[in-house]
């Protein structure tokens, strides 16, 4: 009964103790210091700085991919991607579009980029099993 009376005690203490913690974490997320993986900046994934993991990214193409969409219908069509300037959406627009319809949609944009990002994975995965 003790342990919990000073459990109950101690709770309203533990936000405190979180935003302590918080406080000193480190400011680089560590996905990206980790060994092997690409550094946030021009340099990354070749696209939008390579910040795709930390959601950052998708956000910001979220709004864009909505104001480039002027038909407001969820379809993104290469001319629409080409007038408002989504690079990455225009270059690779075909393997986007694998279904053929003439638009791409946020899902098709997402999936694309996972499929690339499983890619990638794939052949660190190799390259690794490779080393023993």
């Amino acid at each position: 009964m003790r342990r919990f009376v000073l459990a109950m005690l101690a709770m309203p203490m533990l936000p405190a103790f979180a935003t302590a913690q918080t406080a000193a974490t480190p400011a680089t997320p560590p996905a990206a210091t980790a060994p092997g993986a690409t550094p946030p900046g021009p340099a990354g994934d070749g696209h939008w700085g390579g910040h795709w993991r930390h959601g950052g990214m998708m956000k910001m193409l979220q709004a864009k991919f909505a104001a480039a969409n002027t038909t407001h219908d969820g379809h993104l069509t290469l001319a629409q991607a080409q007038a408002a300037g989504l690079k990455p959406i225009v270059d690779h627009f075909s393997e986007i579009d694998v279904s053929h319809r003439g638009y791409v949609t946020m899902n098709d944009i997402a999936a694309w980029r996972m499929d690339r990002k499983a890619e990638k994975l794939e052949q660190r995965a190799a390259a690794l099993r490779a080393q023993d």
